[in-house]
């Protein structure tokens, strides 16, 4: 079943063209990636998707046409941004930041759920956000949208800047969340830790796909350099 699927999206920030007509869905359970150089428009997709910047085209969530909407209607359908700097509030602590984005849905899930998923939460639930290392932040950047019901995560470089002893506890969170039956999009550059995790590639650059390879086809000739080539590998 389609979850999500995007025609002909484009997006823009002032004058600056940035997305020229994406095309790609994802069906309900996958995780899907979006891999390509810097600047080459992953980032703004997710943006786009989220009704942040000036864009135009077709977004389907649900079957809803949700490209007019505003970003607070599209999470309450069930679409939450995790984005690269986290957003957590400093003046709060672990739990208080878990607990301030509302419930859009059933089916969340619960703090203890939450704590047992990511238990270096649970022993840093009453320090402030910022006092975290940078692993226990992603941590908390996800498990924050984990208890609002929604089912689509738009995941952007959560293994950015981050070792690879903790890159592989956030490689085991997704593959739970997979396994509970979330959607995932992940823009990601690092890609041993993607082809982990999903079912499929889509290659970005200069703002369109340019190309989709499925998990199972990275070991035929030639896919793994191509996605090299798209990455500037």
């Amino acid at each position: 079943m389609t979850l999500l699927s995007v025609r002909g999206l484009h997006a823009f920030y002032g004058d600056s063209h940035v997305l020229h007509g994406l095309d790609f869905e994802l069906a309900r359970g996958e995780l899907v990636t979006l891999i390509g150089r810097n600047g080459a428009g992953k980032t703004t997709t997710l943006r786009a998707l989220m009704g942040l910047v000036q864009r135009r085209g077709s977004v389907l969530l649900k079957d809803a046409q949700t490209v007019a909407w505003a970003p607070e209607r599209i999470a309450r359908l069930g679409m939450a941004y995790v984005p690269e700097d986290r957003g957590i509030f400093a003046s709060l602590t672990v739990e208080e930041n878990l607990m301030l984005p509302p419930v859009v849905a059933a089916g969340g899930l619960t703090l203890a759920e939450i704590y047992r998923l990511f238990p270096n939460l649970l022993e840093r639930r009453r320090n402030p956000g910022t006092r975290l290392s940078g692993g226990e932040q992603q941590m908390l950047a996800i498990a924050r949208v984990l208890r609002t019901g929604a089912d689509l995560i738009l995941l952007d470089e959560p293994t950015e800047g981050l070792a690879p002893v903790v890159v592989q506890q956030i490689a085991q969170a997704v593959k739970l969340l997979k396994a509970r039956g979330f959607t995932v999009l992940l823009v990601e550059q690092n890609l041993a830790f993607a082809e982990l995790l999903a079912d499929r590639h889509y290659l970005v650059e200069d703002g369109r796909i340019a190309g989709c390879v499925a998990a199972q086809d990275l070991a035929r000739p030639g896919q793994r350099e191509r996605i090299h080539r798209c990455l500037g590998l």
